[in-house]
């Protein structure tokens, strides 16, 4: 599985831009709304954008470059950061806790898990969308700085 690079976000009028690529593919950078952000900045505003745009450079995407839209979530996903710290240790606490035959079920399809594997999963789950959120409050108290342009990403 690739990474998503991002080197922008931009809230405009009809949506959220990325302008990024995956870093697994020959693609150069390119600039597309992304339906799933703007349905969730229509939804719930500017801390439900930080808390997707949190989750992704946590899970799946990093920030590519220093442009301004995306300075505010730096120091949300260093690794040094304390609440970030703090969620994933109780995890590795709770990995910790598992018998290894449970551990050995945790990738296992829904179903196929031992009940302890699926506490687990569940516990991992909430504290890591409790921490996205935590961690988009931390975003939101840090300077927004939208794209400029008339209208458009310009990346």
């Amino acid at each position: 599985m690739g990474t998503e690079l991002i080197r922008q976000v931009a809230v405009l009028p009809d949506g959220i831009y990325l302008h990024s690529k995956s870093n697994n593919d020959d693609r150069p950078f390119h600039t597309w709304k992304c339906d799933s952000l703007t349905e969730v900045y229509r939804q719930e505003g500017q801390l439900g954008l930080d808390r997707e745009i949190v989750k992704m450079l946590c899970e799946y995407a990093r920030i590519d470059g220093h442009h301004p839209s995306m300075e505010r979530y730096r120091p949300c996903v260093r690794p040094g950061n304390a609440l970030w710290k703090q969620g994933f240790e109780a995890i590795q606490r709770e990995y910790a806790r598992l018998a290894p035959e449970d551990a050995a079920t945790i990738h296992n399809p829904e179903g196929q898990q031992t009940p302890a594997a699926q506490a687990y999963r569940q516990f991992q789950q909430d504290t890591q969308e409790a921490l996205y959120g935590k961690l988009a409050q931390l975003a939101g108290r840090l300077p927004a700085k939208p794209a400029r342009g008339g209208g458009e990403a310009r990346c």
